[in-house]
C-alpha cells in the first residue's frame, strides 16, 4: 500500500478538501442519490440542521458515539479540522491481518476518507440515531451499513459496527471487516505516489471540493484543451474549405468559434475526468453546464452557417427580399434552442423541469396576451412573405396608400407614395386587407368614353374605322386588346368606347404612348370634320358646315372605296388587314427628337 506516512503527514494537503465540505460517506445505494448542486446543497443544510440540533440537546460528542449518526457526525467533524488521530479512534483496529500490522489508524482512515469522497456523499438523514442501529436492514443488529463503494472487481461495504466502549457501555465504530479492505479500495481508487508528492509540495488550499494538485491540473487541462482544440478545428476547417463551396467565410467562422469551443468542452471534460474528482466536485462542474454550454454554441453556430448559407443563396437567386423575414426566423429559431437547453440543463442540475415548464406557460400566456398585436403582426408578416402578394420595389395601392413598398418588417410595412412621404402600415392589416399591385400587371390599359356631336352615320363609321387602324397599327398597342365601339347615343351624342393594352409596364412609357394616341385621335375627330361634345375628353359631333364639305366628301369617298373592295372594317378589321396593319405606324412620331 502507497500511502505510508512518514514524519510530516503526506496525505494532509489533500484532506485539506474536506474544509468546509462534506465528508463523502452515505448510506448504501442512497449515496448515488445526490446527483445536482441542489441534491449536494440540500445534504450540506440537512446535515447543518442535525448538528446544531445535536449541539442543543447535549448529544454531539468528538468521540464514537452510541448511535450511527453520533459516531458518523463525530468523524466528519475531526476529519474536516484535520484532525486525523481522533479521527483514528473511529476504526475498530481489533482483528485485523498481519498485513495491516504496520499501517496506523492514522493511515488507514486517511487513506478511506480519500478514496470514499470520490464516489460518496454523506447524507445523515438515511443514518439511525438509534443506540441498536438499524434493526431492519437485514444485517446482524451489531453491524449497520453507511457505505458502498464500487471497484472493478464488485462492491465493497462499509460498515459501522457497534462494540464494547471498555467502560461498561457501547459506541460505533468502522468495522474491522471494512478496514481490512482498505489496502485493496486504495490499491484502485487511491493517488499515485508522484501526485501525493505534488500535493505535498504546492500551496495548501483548496476550492470546490478539488484538492490543490486537481486544481493545478484542471488550469492545465484548459491550457492543453484550448491548444488541441484550436489544432484539430483548423484543420477540419482547411478540409472543409477545400470542398467548392459559395460561402469560404462563413465555414472560416464556424470552425474557429463553435466549433473550436465546443472541441475544447468536450476535451475538457475527458481531461478533467481522468483527474480523480471528489463526488461533490463531480456534481458541482456536471451542474455547471459546461457540456450544454459546448452543445448550445455548436448548434448556434451550425444555425448561423445555414441561415448565412441560405442569404447569400437567395441574393444569388434574386430572392433579396427573403432575406429580411429570414434574419428574425433565426434569431427565434435560436431563443427556442436556448430555452430548450435551458431547460434540460436546469433538469440536470436538480430542479423539476415540469414545474419550470409549468411556469414558464403560465408566462408565456400572460406575455403572449400582451403582446397580441405584435405577434398578429409578425404573423401578418410570415403570411406576407409566403403568400408574397407585393414585395419590397413593387408599386401598390393599399385603401387610399399608392406608392412603392420599401420594406416589409416584422412588425410593420412601409410605404413611399407619390408625394414622397411614407406610409406605416401594420402587417396585420396589410395581410388581411386587399392589395393592388401595379408591378405585376403585363401592360397597362388605355381606355377613354369620347363624345362626338351626332352628325351622320357614314362619318361615325370613318372616324370608328380610323382609330382601330390607329390601334392596330400603333407598334405599342396589343393587337389583341383593341376594342373600339359606338358604345350609346345620348340626346345629340354619340359616346365612343376606345379601349386597348399598351405594351409597357412603365407608367412613365405609358403616358408618352397615351399622349401619342390621344394626339392622333383629335387629328382622325377633326379630319372626318367632327367636332368633340361635353367636357374633359368627351367629343361632340355637329353638321358639316360649309367650310368642311371637302371633308365629308373625302369620308364618303373613302367609304364608298371600302365598300366596292370588301374591305369595310365592321364590326372590326379582318385578320389579314390586322397583320398588315401592325407596327406600321412611326412611334416616336417622325421628327421626334427620340
Amino acid at each position: 500500500m502507497t500511502f505510508l506516512l512518514q514524519g510530516k503527514p503526506v496525505l494532509v494537503a489533500l484532506t485539506a478538501v474536506l474544509l468546509s465540505q462534506v465528508v463523502t460517506w452515505s448510506q448504501g445505494s442512497q449515496a448515488q442519490e445526490a446527483k445536482s448542486v441542489r441534491d449536494v446543497i440540500a445534504v450540506e443544510q440537512a446535515v447543518e440542521e442535525i448538528t446544531q440540533e445535536k449541539e442543543r440537546s447535549n448529544t454531539a460528542q468528538s468521540g464514537p458515539g452510541a448511535t450511527p449518526l453520533i459516531t458518523m457526525l463525530g468523524l466528519r467533524e475531526a476529519i474536516r479540522k484535520s484532525d486525523f488521530e481522533a479521527a483514528a479512534q473511529y476504526l475498530d483496529l481489533r482483528y485485523l491481518p498481519e498485513e495491516l500490522e504496520g499501517y496506523t489508524g492514522e493511515e488507514l482512515i486517511k487513506a478511506l476518507s480519500l478514496t470514499w469522497r470520490r464516489q460518496l456523499i454523506f447524507d445523515p438523514s438515511v443514518l439511525s440515531d438509534d443506540p441498536r442501529g438499524d434493526l431492519e436492514d437485514g444485517l446482524p443488529r451489531y453491524r449497520d451499513q453507511v457505505g458502498m463503494l464500487e471497484l472493478s472487481d464488485g462492491k465493497v461495504p462499509v460498515y459501522l459496527q457497534r462494540i464494547p466502549d471498555g467502560q461498561g457501555g457501547w459506541v460505533w465504530k468502522i468495522s474491522y471487516v471494512t478496514v481490512s479492505e482498505i489496502p485493496r479500495i486504495w490499491d484502485e481508487l487511491g493517488y499515485s505516489p508522484t501526485i501525493i508528492s505534488l500535493s505535498e509540495m504546492l500551496p495548501d488550499f483548496e476550492f470546490l471540493g478539488m484538492a490543490n494538485w486537481q486544481i493545478i491540473a484542471i488550469v492545465l487541462s484548459l491550457v492543453a484543451a484550448w491548444l488541441a482544440a484550436t489544432l484539430i478545428s483548423t484543420v477540419l476547417m482547411r478540409i472543409a474549405l477545400r470542398i467548392p463551396n459559395r460561402f469560404p467565410l462563413g465555414i472560416e467562422r464556424f470552425f474557429r468559434t463553435p466549433m473550436r469551443v465546443f472541441i475544447f468542452v468536450v476535451f475538457t471534460g475527458a481531461l478533467v475526468d481522468e483527474l480523480g474528482l471528489s463526488r461533490v466536485a463531480q456534481v458541482l462542474l456536471k451542474s455547471s453546464g459546461l457540456d450544454y454550454i459546448g452543445y448550445t454554441v455548436l448548434l448556434l453556430g451550425l444555425l448561423t452557417l445555414v441561415r448565412d448559407y441560405q442569404i447569400r443563396k437567395m441574393e444569388l437567386a434574386g430572392n433579396a427580399p427573403f432575406v429580411a423575414l429570414l434574419k428574425p426566423a433565426t434569431t427565434m429559431l435560436k431563443v427556442i434552442l436556448v430555452v430548450v437547453i435551458a431547460l434540460f440543463w436546469a433538469e440536470s442540475a436538480g430542479y423539476n423541469m415540469s414545474t419550470i415548464i409549468a411556469g414558464l406557460g403560465v408566462g408565456s400566456l400572460a406575455v403572449a396576451l400582451a403582446a397580441q398585436k405584435t405577434l398578429e403582426n409578425i404573423i401578418g408578416a410570415f403570411t406576407l412573405y409566403t403568400a408574397r402578394p407585393v414585395n419590397p420595389g413593387d408599386f401598390c395601392r393599399f385603401g387610399e396608400a399608392t406608392g412603392t413598398v420599401e420594406e416589409i418588417g416584422l412588425r410593420s410595412t412601409v410605404i413611399r407614395t407619390l408625394n414622397r412621404t411614407q406610409v406605416i402600415i401594420p402587417n396585420s392589416a396589410f395581410s388581411a386587407g386587399q392589395v393592388e399591385n401595379y408591378s405585376v400587371r403585363d401592360r397597362i390599359r388605355f381606355f377613354h368614353n369620347i363624345r362626338l356631336q351626332l352628325s351622320n352615320a357614314e362619318q361615325l363609321r370613318f372616324i370608328l374605322a380610323e382609330i382601330r387602324t390607329l390601334f392596330y397599327a400603333h407598334p405599342e398597342v396589343v393587337a389583341d386588346s383593341v376594342s373600339v365601339r359606338l358604345k350609346s347615343l345620348e340626346d345629340a351624342t354619340a359616346l365612343l368606347r376606345l379601349d386597348c393594352g399598351v405594351r409597357t409596364t412603365d407608367f412613365q412609357k405609358f403616358l408618352a404612348v397615351a399622349e401619342d394616341l390621344n394626339l392622333r385621335i383629335i387629328e382622325i375627330v377633326h379630319g372626318a370634320g367632327a367636332v368633340f361634345s361635353g367636357p374633359g375628353q368627351s367629343l361632340q359631333l355637329s353638321e358639316a358646315t360649309p367650310e368642311n364639305g371637302e371633308e365629308q366628301a373625302r369620308v364618303a369617298a373613302t367609304l364608298e372605296s371600302w365598300r366596292n373592295e370588301d374591305r369595310l372594317p365592321f364590326p372590326d378589321h379582318s385578320q389579314a388587314d390586322i397583320a398588315q396593319l401592325s407596327a406600321t405606324l412611326d412611334y416616336p412620331p417622325k421628327g421626334s427628337s427620340t
